[in-house]
């Protein structure tokens, strides 16, 4: 991973999909969610639960993805989440 945002998110996403470390160190900040990785809504509901407790609650991924368009959510990686949670003020 490039920043350490990007780095603490597929960290959380790891605990999300319940995946061990070897899946985590496949994944780069171009990963996309759906595309590459297939999250479905559990994991993806699971997922945004614990990016707002870690970087508190402006960050709202589930408001966020709201308001994409498909080809967005299509194309949505861990580097895009990233750059959300800097964006929402992310803190931690």
């Amino acid at each position: 991973m490039d920043t350490p945002t990007q780095l603490a998110v597929a960290e959380l996403l790891r605990e999300a999909t319940g995946e061990d470390a070897e899946w985590l160190a496949r994944l780069g900040p171009a990963t996309r969610l759906d595309g590459d990785l297939f999250v479905d809504s559990l994991e993806l509901t699971a997922f945004a639960e614990r990016l707002a407790a870690r970087f508190g609650p402006g960050v709202d991924l589930a408001g966020h993805i709201a308001g994409l368009g498909l080809d967005a959510l299509l194309r949505l990686s861990i580097a895009d989440v990233a750059s959300y949670v800097d964006a929402a003020g992310g803190t931690g």
